[in-house]
């Protein structure tokens, strides 16, 4: 089955204008990085600007980590499960969370500590209607496809593979073929793929200057029947609708079957 191409909030919160781009250039799908801070009410009613899209939930929240072995642990549980609440309501069936985001050191962090909470949160999803997904970083502990894949199994989550950051921390892994030790052994858990060249400290998100960059991967995750959501995370524009292009000349090159209807039921919430 054909991946739906998404788009994530390159506007920040402006729905209104999102929704525009998003239609006029042939977006079906958004990717929506939630505002913490952003009341719910005020949250809800973006969301009512974006119905006629399929939605899913990104939680980029600096200084929130599941695995954090303080209390600020504890907090990042609560607000996280807040969180897919507040999806819930919102009608949405999918959520991304991170371990490591801005922590390059991994100052404070646990992998106990990260398992227990985690798995904590993706019961609550699983009670809610809500499939929590890990996705891999560039800092730890999940710039460690071995440590990813222990994270995963033993929380029972499902999981966003970032092409991008795989890329990013290849030579950190020299003996191993990076792209296939993050997505193989997830593809019956794996439900969204990030979608982008690589990572440059200091750059950011780089985009492919051509299929050749990101061709590889891409065959990976295809070998995920259940990965329907390619997210280009680009921010600009135009090299959103590049890499736009580039995956639909990949499609064409390819035998998958048309995209699926709107459906916003992930994979049965089952225990790994």
């Amino acid at each position: 089955m054909q991946p739906r191409i998404a788009m994530c909030n390159i506007f920040d919160q402006d729905a209104e204008r999102l929704a525009e781009f998003a239609s006029r250039n042939g977006f079906s799908g958004i990717d929506w990085s939630i505002d913490p801070s952003l009341p719910e009410s005020e949250f809800l009613s973006r969301m009512k600007l974006l119905d006629g899209f399929q939605l899913r939930f990104h939680c980029r929240f600096h200084g929130v980590d599941v695995a954090y072995a303080d209390r600020r642990g504890d907090e990042s549980l609560e607000l996280l499960i807040r969180t897919v609440d507040r999806v819930a309501r919102a009608g949405g069936r999918h959520m991304t969370v991170h371990t490591g985001l801005g922590n390059p050191s991994g100052e404070g962090i646990d992998l106990a500590r990260a398992i227990d909470n985690l798995s904590v949160l993706v019961a609550h999803g699983n009670s809610s209607g809500v499939a929590v997904a890990l996705e891999n970083m560039t800092t730890p502990l999940t710039n460690d496809p071995l440590l990813f894949h222990r994270i995963v199994a033993e929380s029972g989550a499902f999981v966003t593979i970032d092409i991008g950051h795989a890329h990013a921390v290849r030579n950190l892994h020299p003996r191993m073929n990076i792209c296939s030790e993050y997505i193989l052994p997830h593809r019956e858990r794996l439900l969204n793929a990030h979608i982008y060249y690589t990572e440059q400290e200091g750059f950011g998100h780089i985009p492919p200057e051509s299929l050749t960059d990101i061709s590889a991967p891409l065959d990976l995750l295809g070998l995920a029947e259940s990965c329907d959501w390619w997210v280009i995370e680009l921010m600009g524009p135009e090299e959103l609708l590049r890499t736009r292009d580039l995956l639909r000349s990949y499609f064409d090159c390819r035998s998958f079957l048309p995209a699926a209807a709107k459906n916003n039921n992930p994979l049965p919430l089952l225990a790994a």
